[in-house]
């Protein structure tokens, strides 16, 4: 008899813990579960949200001050058309989440920029889709430029 309820206390034991065990399991995977089965439109908003941060143009040129050059996330133009992007339908953030355009070089054609130096080019205060018409020109030696027109004018910063 002794045995008997030993097996019973043991049973109930290894129920016990089988239950705690398979708890703590889904409770580890249920968020995961959750995220991954709710892409698509929270993780392209997501990933507009940090596009926007990445690119606003104080962060760009606090970065470009500092270090001489653009932020990993920038990524040519030729690259980007690469990896699918089309320019005329905006589709970068859907192509290339987390990434912006930036690093061609800036020709300054119309000499509104002091000659002598190279300029990169590089989008600033980007919001997923079309690219809008602000700029950021800068030197590998940290100058830096923006333009809210499409590079009619100039605020040196």
């Amino acid at each position: 008899m002794k045995y008997l309820n030993n097996k019973w206390i043991f049973l109930v034991l290894g129920l016990l813990a089988g239950t705690l065990i398979g708890v703590k399991c889904f409770q580890k995977s249920s968020p995961d579960t959750l995220s991954e089965a709710s892409t698509g439109a929270s993780s392209q908003e997501s990933t507009q949200q940090d596009i926007e941060v990445l690119t606003e143009e104080n962060t760009v040129i606090a970065y470009i001050k500092e270090h001489h050059e653009l932020p990993a996330y920038y990524i040519t133009k030729s690259e980007a058309k690469k990896s699918g992007w089309n320019p005329s339908s905006g589709n970068l953030c859907e192509v290339l989440p987390g990434k912006a355009i930036g690093g061609d070089k800036f020709r300054n054609r119309e000499n509104q920029l002091p000659r002598g130096d190279r300029y990169y080019e590089a989008d600033i205060n980007y919001q997923c889709g079309r690219r809008n018409a602000d700029r950021l020109v800068f030197t590998k030696d940290g100058k830096v430029w923006i333009t809210k027109d499409h590079y009619k004018t100039f605020q040196e910063k």
